[in-house]
């Protein structure tokens, strides 16, 4: 019992350990640009969530004017905001002398969602900033993202020089979103689970009908409850596709093979040993 005890003490000690440093807990606060250039616009991306059955993300954008172009928090001049979201206007007007509005929209992702839990979503956006009366004007960036969604690993970073060359007055960005490993590992964990339950009930079975033990008929109703409650475990992995997604090649199919392969066995060898009443 005191062994039991220091392994559950310790095993509890570690799981709030992972949790205090699991970093999709922790707020991501991500700068990108520069932002000791004095005269700038500061734009403020919030990850607002992600949905990859769906496969799109929904982001918030606000500027705020730095340096000459600001004047009490208003702007001292007409820009133009170019955000390339898909759900709305992909360029915004910030009319002169008001605080600029806050844009809300989603963004697709690129990703195979039938990869549960271990799928990756990627997706690219691009800011910048334009004056509609001088068209020759760069405008610096100091961009800053905020991006932390429960059951998500986040990753942000500049897209490589190579596909696009990022400068002060453009940025081009690269999101990419994949299962957290709490997500993981709670998945594999249901995973194991409806192994271990079919495997028990088919050996069961299997028990019942190569040695000369009797059948009780709690283990049909045994076998029938297991049948329609394995879809109720597959469907407690946080965020699970529909079916046919890999976890359910990886262990729900199996599981339920198995236990709906036992329920013939078992009224076969229960019909089998059937005698009449003499």
């Amino acid at each position: 019992m005191l062994v039991f005890l220091l392994l559950f003490i310790g095993a509890f000690s570690g799981a709030l350990y992972f949790y205090q440093n699991d970093r999709t807990q922790r707020s991501a606060n991500l700068i990108f640009g520069d932002d000791k250039i004095a005269n700038r616009m500061d734009v403020f991306v919030n990850l607002l969530s992600v949905d990859p059955i769906k496969g799109e993300m929904n982001i918030r954008f606000s500027a705020k004017p730095e340096g000459t172009y600001d004047k009490n928090d208003r702007l001292t001049k007409e820009l133009k905001f170019f955000t390339g979201i898909e759900s709305g206007k992909s360029e915004v007007t910030l009319e002169n002398n008001r605080i600029p509005e806050t844009v809300t929209g989603s963004i697709s992702l690129d990703g195979r969602v039938s990869d549960y839990p271990f799928d990756i979503h990627k997706s690219d956006f691009y800011l910048s900033f334009s004056n509609p009366k001088d068209e020759k004007e760069e405008i610096p960036i100091s961009l800053h993202f905020y991006g932390a969604i429960s059951g998500y690993n986040v990753d942000v970073d500049l897209i490589p020089k190579n596909e696009f060359e990022s400068s002060n007055s453009y940025l081009g960005l690269r999101v990419q979103t994949s299962r957290s490993v709490i997500t993981k590992s709670f998945s594999i964990f249901l995973m194991l689970a409806m192994w271990l339950i079919g495997l028990v009930v088919f050996t069961m079975s299997m028990v019942v009908v190569w040695q000369p033990r009797p059948i009780e008929f709690g283990m049909f109703t045994l076998i029938a409850g297991m049948l329609f409650a394995l879809p109720a475990v597959r469907n407690l992995q946080p965020g699970v596709p529909p079916l046919g997604c890999l976890s359910d090649f990886l262990a729900f199919f199996w599981a339920e093979a198995l236990v709906a392969i036992s329920m013939p066995f078992l009224f076969s060898t229960w019909l089998n040993r059937y005698k009449k009443p003499s």
